[in-house]
């Protein structure tokens, strides 16, 4: 008892510490702490809405901190330079799915697009180690006065970039 009677402060303290519980094992990866945070390369299937696949192609979204989005599409369907890269925000939902809206601009008229905007509106589930996610979108097109032209939907998937 010689440390107890010389240091009663210490030896309080290391009582105290020995009696909490062990710290529970860590199950998630580092990238769960980062959420949706971070880049991505997403597989989009584009579709009429009535079940009709029409096509696949890849993208690369950036979600940053603060909620802004940043993508670029793939697209087969979109001639050289139409379409801008598509700038955005993101928010988490109540249910604990995450919320996108981003927007590009189609800068000229060619092939099936009009000049105007394209506007997208994600629903994305992220996994438990937030290492992939799943997308649900609403594909939106308006002409250059903001009338709509065309809708679409969208499923994607998507793997965090390392």
């Amino acid at each position: 008892m010689l440390i107890s009677a010389r240091f009663p402060i210490a030896a309080a303290l290391a009582l105290v510490v020995s009696m909490l519980p062990p710290s529970p094992a860590r199950a998630q990866s580092p990238q769960a702490a980062l959420g949706l945070v971070g880049p991505w390369s997403v597989t989009v299937t584009l579709s009429d809405c009535n079940g009709t696949v029409k096509g696949t192609f890849p993208s690369i979204v950036m979600f940053s901190r603060g909620g802004t989005v940043t993508e670029t599409t793939f697209n087969p369907a979109f001639q050289p330079g139409q379409r801008s890269t598509g700038l955005g925000v993101w928010y988490l939902n109540d249910d604990g799915t995450y919320g996108s809206t981003d927007v590009a601009f189609i800068q000229y008229s060619a092939g099936m697009f009009s000049a105007g905007t394209q506007e997208i509106t994600h629903t994305i589930s992220l996994n438990s180690d937030a290492s992939k996610w799943n997308d649900e979108a609403s594909v939106q097109f308006y002409d250059v006065a903001h009338n709509k032209l065309a809708h679409a939907c969208a499923t994607a998937t998507a793997v965090r970039l390392q």
